[in-house]
């Protein structure tokens, strides 16, 4: 229980350290998509539950992605000595978080994703070169005059057409 309790808040402590520092913001390449690639934080949401401002997507120009966010303001706090966390209290904090990271490919206006890293083992294990049958997802993209990014998600099994998100550059204007 201790090692589990330990890893889960390595992992959270890793993740919160390497979100608080201030990001120069360069742009990458000169090819068709270079706009897209580095990291962008969520601005303003629709029909996904993301709480506005905690988010984090990462596009690189390799072809890798990574995403992380928290779909809910109401997501369970740890007791401040997390020692003491109860393993329903560990669990419901760790469910309310999304995290994956994988490849995409972009074909005109649309990223076609797939995660090789997930929060969710089973979304994890859909990744084809581990036997299973795949977990892509498609998204189209715009990268707005106001420098900010839209996704809007094709509708699937999980994301409905109404799922969107703006996204701007960190340090960009508003809180972080």
């Amino acid at each position: 229980m201790k090692g589990k309790r330990f890893a889960l808040l390595a992992v959270f402590a890793l993740l919160a350290g390497g979100c608080t520092e201030e990001v120069e913001v360069v742009e990458m390449g000169d090819g068709l998509h270079a706009g897209l690639y580095g990291g962008w934080v969520v601005s303003e949401a629709e029909g996904l539950g993301i709480a506005a401002a905690h988010g984090l997507f990462i596009f690189s120009e390799s072809g890798h992605y990574s995403q992380m966010w928290v779909p809910s303001w109401d997501r369970a706090f740890l007791p401040e000595n997390q020692e003491d966390a109860t393993e329903a209290q560990m669990a419901e904090a760790y469910m309310g978080f999304v995290a994956n990271s994988g490849r995409y490919v972009v074909e005109g206006n649309s990223i076609m994703y797939e995660a090789y890293m997930a929060r969710d083992p089973q979304y994890m294990a859909r990744f084809e070169p581990m036997g299973g049958e795949g977990n892509a997802r498609t998204m189209n993209y715009q990268l707005n005059d106001d420098g900010t990014l839209t996704l809007e998600w094709v509708a699937d099994d999980w994301f409905t057409a109404e799922s969107r998100v703006v996204l701007r550059r960190p340090g960009a204007a508003s809180e972080d």
